[in-house]
């Protein structure tokens, strides 16, 4: 049993250091682009700067008035473009700013020539032109990726590339509740699901074939729910995370989403979201709740890459934030438009962090000794790199530990031992690749059982084999350092092995992680107690085998205790009949529990019993009595052959680096132990493996020639997830179908049966749609096709009579179902594709068993004292950020405020807001008095959203106008900088006022 207690910390922050955590990115890193002549734009981006506390710098004001629809490229660059670089350069923001928000009333189209672009997407990586099918330059590198989107930006960019989104709404309200679904999303971990919907649109309903690779991986995140449904009807589902699906028209109930949902529709026309259009736009996702949307701004071919790969959501869990999800999620965003606020990050892993050394407005002069401490939210989210923020402008890095060359990375698969040496100059990114490079080696001993491919600083696994139980297992017998006078053997272990439970570990909303290690096919309970005495079950697994609990409810608790109840499956095997006839012979199923051979027999008498058939690898078989019709009467049964499992093979590999000596582990088929003996007579157990057919995976790091620990590798739990996809294959009939013709199809089961279908064209009306038809409903009737071992049919398409094409699917899942094979034959003047027998395999990744190792770089524990030089900054009042990233691709921020105050001169001024208190009508003109304490002055700049709002010279006391349509409603922060002519400079404290809507 386990115990964990709860508690909760509290820190005191001396009132001001409060931490805010943003996935890859945060107000600091945005910038936001507000329409001056539309009220609404003024209104909604300054809400927006109000809520993602985003410098006022970092606005640009702009003056459009041309409609929100549609701009030239000439419009674009004149309006936007050059504006927006412009600012930044002179802002120093070039290296600072990843995302831009475009605030309504801003057109979503830009014509490039002929051609429509979005204008996130133009923004994001430049214009594309088209030229033949496709367009030129229009893949997007970034696609797919899982990097840091600073370095690695879309190669076809023009030399800018932004994280690009338009925040709109059919009214102000609605846009405003579009950024609520964002921020309030931030952190919460929600449990709501993600539903994928195929509809019954066959030119829209095309991302079903990506639904099993989304679902496999966001199964392996643990923290996130997605299911797969056939629907064409999202009214009146509520509560989710997400929603995909392709119809031209759909109804959403309102609050369908929970805050930071990504929802769309694969359709011509959702980007339409102005003007005329008979479609349902993505505007109805996000009136409805959801973060965000994407649709195309013209008609698109119906391809793949042209809209978001249900990876997106993948992408969501792993912590992205929602403008990386969508851009990962595209391979040619050109013809999109991304409706979003772009930070929301409901799966931010956030750190904490506070000032250590200073009280909040201290006074700085000099040089100035800081100190700012940060903490890891776990042992997997360490903290790389921590930069310092002066008035929202990145000023100095502080720290960048990164990976530390010498430090050793370890990864055990099914007990083999891959060792990386991290090399100096590495990146979280190389060593991944590094790593992945030694399991794929081809003499690497495991590159013939596992595949790895690299996605930025994730390792995906894959077993190449379909029967866990051929695999091998490694053991090293570390302990040893002469085995000279040693001798090892492997010996069974009786079939009632216990279970195990091993805590992992508590995520940040308070559930609990526990590893539970069963063999397979035994079911078992996970049971809860707060008192030792009543228990109640939380977890149950029919399948068996291992698996990563959640204990979603333990926050509830003060003390929770778990324990495991399962019972051993019944070992014998049981007969039923199929249903159906076999030609010449009686069929019989065979179903079995575990991988004990069997033996089926049959007699005539129930006294004598003859052999039959003998199934020496267990498991489940179908067996055919040809000799049963020439009998009067004939009975059956299935016994276990107790000793005819030969004992596993144990093959001595030598000795690897650092290690004592290697053996391999071939053939078991139930649990074991591996022994040692000096004397061949005395045997001590050094290893036990209870997860028999089950694929292991440990991660670990160390120090090795390194001066610290600062490079670490983990993966997503103790073993590979097995696939819940069914293997698939598509076909496909094309040409004239005359009176006569025929089409046939083959079917080879596993356990060797074979299965004929036919049909036959009878009518000089009908045509190849006709033809396929009749077979796709003898496949889906056929008795001989309906169990687990059988096939289905789905997803019939037809074009004028002249083709079809449908779906094979293996009714049973996971990997075995690739051994299907099939071959499809024409009798007549058409062709068929497939030409030749084929596997059912074309989904062959979906359906291995997979598995995650993610690699990350830093500390969990980052403390700092560093120099601030003060005389580099204007006297006066200003705020520092110390923001902290975590050291992995996600790079989610922790951010730690302090105001201070610093004095190296005697010069000071003051700010008065005359006539503006703190909540203002917009339509009215306000004063702003600000006075120095000195006559030489050069020059008063009053700043406020935007940037500068007014300059005075030579006057050591300025009243400033402030016009309010101008800012228009929403929070505004006003100060001013005063300069003398010897250089100096004062920056006066900030003052807010806020506007509304009306007349003074």
């Amino acid at each position: 049993m386990l115990k964990f207690a709860l508690g909760i910390m509290v820190l005191c922050l001396n009132g001001a250091m409060v931490f805010d955590a943003m996935a890859g990115g945060s107000g600091l890193n945005t910038a936001v682009v507000i329409n001056q002549s539309s009220s609404n734009s003024c209104a909604l981006g300054n809400y927006y700067c109000e809520r993602r506390q985003v410098p006022p710098q970092n606005v640009l004001f702009i003056n459009w008035t041309g409609g929100n629809i549609v701009w030239t490229n000439g419009d674009f660059q004149t309006n936007l473009l050059n504006p927006l670089l412009a600012l930044l350069a002179a802002r120093q923001l070039t290296h600072q700013i990843q995302y831009v928000v475009l605030s309504m009333d801003i057109p979503f189209q830009t014509l490039n020539g002929a051609e429509v672009n979005s204008t996130t997407s133009a923004l994001f990586y430049g214009l594309k032109s088209q030229s033949g099918p496709d367009w030129v330059g229009s893949t997007n590198s970034y696609a797919a990726s899982e990097q840091d989107f600073a370095q690695a930006p879309p190669a076809s960019a023009p030399g800018y590339s932004f994280l690009c989104t338009m925040l709109t709404g059919n009214t102000l309200g609605q846009a405003q509740q579009l950024v609520d679904a964002g921020v309030n999303s931030d952190g919460t971990f929600p449990s709501a699901p993600v539903i994928l919907a195929k509809s019954s649109d066959p030119l829209r309903n095309i991302r079903y074939t990506e639904f099993d690779n989304a679902i496999f991986n966001t199964r392996l995140c643990g923290n996130y729910f997605m299911a797969r449904t056939n629907s064409d009807a999202p009214w009146g589902q509520t509560n989710l995370l997400g929603y995909e699906t392709g119809l031209a028209n759909l109804s959403v109930s309102a609050n369908a989403f929970v805050p930071g949902a990504m929802a769309d529709s694969l359709t011509s026309f959702a980007g339409i979201i102005f003007g005329p259009n008979g479609q349902t736009t993505e505007l109805a996702f996000t009136g409805a709740g959801a973060a965000g949307s994407y649709g195309t701004v013209m008609e698109p071919t119906p391809s793949l890459d042209k809209f978001p790969n249900p990876q997106v959501y993948f992408y969501q869990a792993r912590g992205f934030s929602l403008a990386e999800c969508y851009y990962q999620s595209l391979v040619v965003p050109c013809e999109g438009l991304l409706v979003a606020e772009p930070l929301a990050a409901p799966f931010a892993q956030a750190g904490s962090g506070r000032w250590t050394n200073q009280n909040v407005n201290a006074t700085l002069s000099g040089t100035a000794q800081l100190s700012v401490q940060f903490a890891a939210s776990d042992a997997n989210h360490p903290l790389e790199q921590v930069d310092l923020f002066v008035d929202g402008t990145f000023f100095q890095t502080l720290t960048n530990i990164g990976p530390a060359a010498g430090n050793v990375l370890s990864l055990t698969l099914n007990g083999y031992p891959v060792n990386y040496v991290i090399p100096t100059n590495s990146t979280v990114g190389s060593v991944a690749s590094g790593f992945a490079s030694l399991i794929n080696a081809p003499a690497s001993p495991i590159s013939t059982n596992f595949s790895a491919a690299v996605y930025g600083d994730r390792i995906e696994l894959h077993s190449l084999s379909s029967n866990g139980l051929a695999n091998p297992f490694y053991f090293a017998d570390g302990a040893t350092t002469n085995s000279a006078n040693l001798y090892y053997r492997v010996v069974y272990l009786p079939r009632s092995t216990a279970s195990e439970l091993t805590p992992l570990r508590m995520d940040p909303g308070g559930a609990f992680r526990i590893q539970v290690d069963a063999p397979a096919n035994i079911p078992y309970v996970v049971q809860a107690s707060g008192d030792l005495a009543h228990w109640l079950p939380v977890f149950t697994n029919l399948p068996g085998g291992s698996f990563e609990f959640v204990d979603a409810a333990a926050p509830n608790y003060p003390h929770r205790f778990y324990r495991l109840l399962s019972s051993p499956p019944d070992p014998r095997p049981t007969l039923s009949t199929p249903s159906g006839t076999h030609t010449g012979g009686f069929g019989l199923h065979v179903d079995a529990a575990t991988a004990l051979p069997y033996a089926i027999q049959g007699s005539a008498d129930l006294s004598r019993w003859a052999s039959l058939a003998t199934n020496l690898s267990g498991g489940a078989m179908d067996f055919v009595d040809v000799q049963a019709s020439a009998r009067s009467s004939r009975f059956y049964r299935a016994e276990l052959l107790p000793g005819l499992q030969p004992p596993p093979r144990l093959t001595f590999l030598g000795w690897p680096t650092n290690s004592g000596p290697a053996y391999r582990v071939d053939g078991a088929v139930q649990p074991y132990v591996i022994e040692v003996s000096t004397n061949l007579t005395q045997w001590m157990p050094l290893f036990t493996n209870v997860a028999i057919g089950e694929i292991r995976a440990t991660a670990s790091s160390s120090q090795g020639a390194a001066s610290s620990l600062a490079t670490f590798v983990s993966a997503n739990g103790n073993t590979f997830l097995d696939s819940q996809a069914h293997a698939m294959s598509g076909l496909s009939v094309m040409g004239t179908a005359y009176i006569g013709d025929s089409l046939s199809l083959m079917i080879l089961k596993t356990n060797g049966v074979v299965v004929n279908l036919a049909v036959t064209n009878q009518s000089s009306s009908a045509g190849i749609a006709s033809l396929a038809l009749q077979l796709f409903d003898q496949i889906n009737s056929n008795p001989a096709l309906q169990a687990d071992d059988g096939v289905v049919a789905d997803d019939l398409t037809t074009n004028f009579s002249r083709s079809a094409s449908f779906n094979l699917y293996a009714r049973g899942i996971g990997y075995p179902g690739a051994a299907l094979q099939f071959q499809l034959t024409a009798a007549g003047s058409f062709v068929t594709i497939p030409q030749s027998q084929t596997n059912l395999n074309q989904n062959v990744s979906d359906l291995q068993a997979r598995a995650h190792v993610y690699v990350t770089a830093g500390s969990r524990n980052v403390a700092l004292t560093f120099p601030l030089d003060t005389t580099a900054l204007a006297d006066g009042f200003h705020q520092l950020d110390a923001v902290a990233y975590e050291g992995s691709d996600v790079r989610t921020q922790t951010r730690v405020s302090l105001p201070v105050t610093i004095r190296n001169s005697g010069l000071s001024a003051s700010l008065f807001l005359l006539d503006l208190p703190a909540s203002s009508p917009v339509n009215g003109t306000y004063h702003i008095q600000v006075t120095a304490n000195t006559n030489n002055v050069s020059a008063i700049s009053l700043f406020s959203t935007g940037g500068a709002i007014g300059v005075s010279s030579n006057q050591p006391s300025t009243t400033f106008n402030v016009i309010g349509p101008s800012l228009g409603v929403g929070l505004h922060p006003f100060y001013a900088v005063v300069g003398t002519t010897t250089g100096l400079q004062y920056r006066t404290a900030v003052q807010w006022a806020r506007l509304i809507a009306g007349s003074p």
